[in-house]
C-alpha cells in the first residue's frame, strides 16, 4: 500500500496517466500532483495481451509516480512542529512554526 505524507489522499491514476491529490491535515485544502503520463499508453493494447507484463508496468510506473508526486507535495505543505501535520498555508503559523490547531492550543494567535 502507498504511504501518503498527508493522513489523506486521493487517487486519480488511469490507464493513461498517473495523478494525485493530498490534502491538508486540518482542512483538507486539496494540491493534484501533475499528471505523468504511463510510458505505454501509446501501445495500451498491445501490452494487455500480455497482462502479467503490462500490469506489472504499469503498477512500476504508479508506484514511482506516487512517489514522485507525494516528494512534491511536501513542498506545497508546511509540517508543523508541535503535532507533526502536514498544512496548507492557510493553517500554519509561520511565527510560531505550528499549525492552526496546535496555536490555538497554546495559546497563540496566528
Amino acid at each position: 500500500m502507498l504511504q501518503s505524507f498527508t493522513k489523506k489522499y486521493t487517487d486519480l491514476s488511469t490507464e493513461d496517466e498517473f495523478a494525485f491529490i493530498f490534502y491538508c491535515d486540518v482542512c483538507d485544502k486539496a494540491w493534484k500532483s501533475v499528471p505523468i503520463p504511463f510510458s505505454q499508453r501509446e501501445r495500451k493494447s498491445f501490452f494487455k495481451k500480455l497482462f502479467g507484463v503490462y500490469t506489472s508496468l504499469w503498477n512500476a510506473e504508479h508506484k514511482d509516480a506516487f512517489e514522485r508526486a507525494n516528494r512534491e507535495g511536501m513542498l506545497h505543505f508546511n509540517r508543523c512542529t508541535v503535532c507533526n501535520r502536514w498544512v496548507c498555508d492557510d493553517d500554519f503559523s509561520e511565527e510560531e512554526n505550528c499549525c492552526a490547531y496546535c496555536c490555538q492550543r497554546n495559546g497563540s494567535i496566528k
